[in-house]
């Protein structure tokens, strides 16, 4: 049985990489929507999950540690800071990764934060970005992906950020991050998305078809 009150959150250190690498591997990719829906194969790729760990050094890493099964990771959460102009940026990236499929998904997240225009919209000059929100399938049902968000939210507020977005991939994070007062301000229809050569390059397996970007400002 799970006890809530022994899992414990706390932000990932510079030395712990090796560990985020292993929970997103464990519990992130796995199923993470754009990842396995991905035509050409669901593994991740290198390039994309450093740029996954990138965030560690930064302080943004949140886990979630079960002290009654001798610290075991059982949720995980990365982000770091947006501004005017990544998408730009990423699409740049996009032409010098090391696999396509990397470069197939820095285009749509691209296009992703181009079309929620967290920073236009608020006027912001950077905001707080959830890249990642996983928890292990065994431990759901407990409230705890809410509360690693919840944590991610008060940490955006502690480094001094105006702004929380994300871009939520699951029916499920979708969910939480507007019962924790996260507004949806736009949506994108995964099935639907084609390439410059109009190939379809992801096909959704099951009800997460559609990912929504929702922001909370402080």
């Amino acid at each position: 049985m799970v006890n809530g009150d022994r899992i414990v959150l706390r932000v990932a250190r510079a030395d712990e990489v090796d560990l985020v690498r292993q929970t997103l591997r464990t519990i992130y990719y796995p199923e993470e929507a754009i990842t396995i829906s991905y035509v050409h194969g669901v593994e991740p790729t290198e390039d994309d999950e450093r740029f996954s760990l990138s965030f560690v050094p930064q302080g943004t890493v949140v886990l979630a540690e079960d002290l009654d099964a001798g610290g075991k990771v059982v949720g995980v959460s990365v982000a770091g800071p947006i501004q005017p102009g990544d998408p730009e940026l990423m699409v740049q990236e996009a032409a010098t990764t090391e696999t396509k499929k990397w470069s197939d998904i820095l285009k749509l997240l691209a296009l992703l934060e181009q079309t929620a225009d967290v920073c236009g919209k608020f006027r912001l000059e950077k905001a707080y970005h959830v890249h990642i929100l996983a928890v292990d399938p065994t431990y759901r049902g407990h409230a705890l992906g809410k509360k690693v968000l919840k944590f991610q939210m008060d940490l955006a507020e502690q480094l001094g950020f105006g702004a929380i977005s994300g871009d939520f991939t699951s029916v499920y994070s979708a969910r939480i991050a507007e019962q924790l007062g996260m507004e949806c301000i736009s949506q994108f229809d995964m099935e639907g998305y084609r390439d410059e050569q109009g190939a379809q390059l992801f096909k959704p397996r099951d009800v997460h078809k559609v990912i929504k970007t929702c922001v909370k400002v402080f």
